[in-house]
């Protein structure tokens, strides 16, 4: 490389680094004039009291699911968490705080005293405990239901890189939802996810002997993660055993890559344009297919609070394009060693989500059979836009199975 060409790239470097200098200056000071206004503010017009739609809607025909119409009424929980989520809030809402590896993590029960199998409730990318605001009460009527922040997520901590770990990924959080069952729940769990917290829950189920004494169910909600065209050998980890040693290995630090501080610059100012009320809107729109009822000042409130809390733009970054390159366990592994250890499954889907569409639903159908599949009419959040359905099939499956 010539004189010159060093001269030129150094000055390249020297300009990214100012911008990115001069945007984590605006970053700070908006998000020190923003979170107060957001705490103080977010969801403060909430009804503290929330009544199950009541109206029927129509399901797909499906082997196990038939059409329903289901109501409930709002059980108060019993925890409370010193959180930055606004006091007007039901207390489940709230939460409880749990510390893992040093790391606060945010968690909520209700129905304690019910007989039922617990329920383990994950919310998927940007959302929080609280995306089950229309399910968790109603849910509760028969069995507890615990509800929890991941790692980086609603109002559990956002380090950049997480206490014992090597780098973000669904190994970090399922990792997090065993010990979460071992430490706090102390009984086994039916594992309900949506979107990442689907994969995670996935990965959880799966996790050998551990997941066999945790997990005695699993729900997938319009789950995320990779799937495989092609061979098996396509999957760099289709030979792992399945244990925890697994989560271990794929727990591995990317290291830094060429133009890493251009694709952190460009990451930013997406994500100060989706930490707007009008952007989260309209993904709202996009995503909620069907029933536009539920898209209300609650929701994206429960989403922009916890955006505007510390450090939430890196974890972003790390858990999105500063992800990339980073392989995952399949969900061809996952659901084939699913079918293998026997664990009753089900995949409740929103089959108009135009982000993890249906055909995805099929593709894990044709890797487990075993598994049941219960359509709803709605899109990536069914739990959310169509919560008297949703809850329905789900109570209808838990019974069937004797859950």
């Amino acid at each position: 490389m010539t004189t010159f060409e060093v001269s030129a790239a150094s000055a390249r470097s020297s300009a990214v680094m100012r911008g990115l200098a001069k945007y984590s200056d605006v970053h700070a000071r908006a998000t020190r004039r923003c979170s107060t206004r957001f705490t103080n503010k977010v969801r403060l017009q909430r009804d503290t009291h929330v009544n199950e739609v009541s109206q029927q809607v129509a399901v797909l025909p499906r082997r196990n699911v038939l059409r329903f119409m289901a109501a409930g009424s709002v059980v108060q929980a019993s925890q409370t968490l010193d959180a930055k989520a606004s006091p007007s809030l039901p207390a489940w809402r709230q939460g409880s705080e749990w510390m893992w590896n040093g790391m606060k993590v945010r968690w909520s029960v209700l129905g304690e005293d019910k007989p039922g199998t617990p329920l383990l409730l994950v919310h998927g990318f940007g959302a929080s405990l609280e995306h089950w605001r229309y399910n968790a009460p109603v849910l509760a009527e028969n069995r507890p239901v615990y509800s929890i922040d991941l790692l980086g997520f609603g109002f559990s901590d956002k380090p950049t890189t997480p206490n014992g770990f090597k780098c973000w990924g669904g190994h970090v959080w399922a990792r997090q939802l065993l010990a979460f069952i071992d430490e706090v729940v102390k009984e086994p769990v039916v594992l309900v996810g949506n979107s990442l917290g689907g994969y995670s829950s996935l990965m959880a189920s799966v996790a050998g002997e551990t997941s066999k004494e945790s997990v005695k169910g699993l729900v997938l909600v319009n789950s995320a993660g990779p799937l495989v065209e092609g061979d098996k050998q396509d999957d760099p980890f289709w030979s792992l055993a399945d244990d925890l040693d697994a989560l271990d290995k794929i727990d591995s630090d990317a290291g830094f890559s060429p133009g890493e501080f251009l694709k952190k610059f460009t990451a930013y100012v997406g994500f100060i344009v989706l930490r707007s009320k009008t952007r989260v809107l309209q993904i709202l729109s996009q995503v909620y297919t069907d029933s536009k009822e539920n898209i209300n000042d609650d929701l994206s409130d429960l989403i922009l609070g916890p955006a505007w809390t510390a450090n939430s733009f890196e974890v972003f970054y790390q858990t999105t394009v500063g992800g990339n390159g980073k392989p995952g366990i399949s969900v061809n592994k996952l659901m084939e060693t699913l079918r293998t250890n026997g664990t009753p499954t089900a995949l409740l889907w929103g089959v108009n989500d135009p982000w993890i569409t249906d055909s995805k639903a099929q593709q894990m159908l044709g890797l487990n059979p075993e598994a049941d599949y219960i359509p709803l009419v709605a899109g990536h959040c069914p739990h959310d836009e169509k919560p008297a359905d949703f809850n329905a099939g789900l109570n209808e499956w838990l019974t069937a199975k004797g859950l």
